[in-house]
């Protein structure tokens, strides 16, 4: 983004150190207990489920970002709110970020969940239903660190060979797919790790639900004019 980040650049360098300090140590607890048939299926099926969560929480949040709140709202206003509404005025300045603006405000998030994870969670290895449980949340928190590369990559019409095979057979999000979010009237595809949500939710017209449940306590602030 190109709107003044103040001292936040140095909070996204530290969380970024602290995640990765933190996933390796969430790895070296799940990863020797996959050993076998039972433990590789729950292994893969948690990572699934993890990697699902993470495209409809990660469209939540751009959904909540786009719709409440201004520039103005505190702490969240410029370093979150902010980041996403410029994201409508110049949709490909994400692909000028660095690899610190791109992904350090999903670290900052990832953080505590994984502080929560090593702390609270007993040890994989003990019984299937726990290593499926450590399988969940850490494909979750590893998706949602990278949603905002991947969303990155959907903005570029030349991203690495891997984002372009990976975007050809719809693991993640592809730039086509992405442009409908783009496209008026801005209200719609919010979800941007895997995009699978998006139809979904769309049909269903979950996110006008959400509003209508949420206009007692905050009035959306769509910032059209700003698209």
């Amino acid at each position: 983004m190109s709107a003044p980040r103040n001292g936040h650049r140095a909070l996204e360098i530290a969380a970024m150190a602290v995640s990765a300090a933190l996933l390796t140590m969430a790895a070296r607890r799940v990863l020797p207990a996959v050993d076998g048939v039972t433990t590789t299926v729950c292994f893969a099926g948690g990572a699934l489920l993890g990697y699902l969560i993470a495209d409809f929480v990660c469209g939540l949040v751009h959904w909540a970002a786009d719709t409440y709140g201004s520039i103005q709202t505190p702490v969240l206003g410029p370093n979150f709110v902010g980041p996403f509404r410029y994201h409508h005025v110049d949709p490909d300045d994400i692909t000028r970020h660095d690899i610190v603006e791109t992904n350090g405000n999903s670290c900052i998030l990832a953080v505590p969940v994984l502080s929560a994870m090593l702390v609270t969670l007993p040890d994989p290895a003990t019984r299937p239903a726990w290593l499926f449980a450590w399988s969940v949340l850490l494909s979750f928190v590893v998706a949602g660190i990278a949603t905002n590369q991947l969303h990155k990559w959907a903005h570029m019409s030349a991203p690495p060979r891997t984002a372009r095979v990976l975007q050809r057979l719809g693991l993640i999000l592809a730039r086509e797919r992405h442009a409908i979010h783009h496209a008026a009237p801005f209200r719609t595809h919010y979800c941007i790790t895997s995009g699978w949500f998006n139809e979904p939710l769309r049909r269903w017209r979950a996110h006008e639900a959400f509003e209508r449940l949420l206009r007692p306590l905050a009035a959306p602030t769509h910032d059209t004019a700003a698209r």
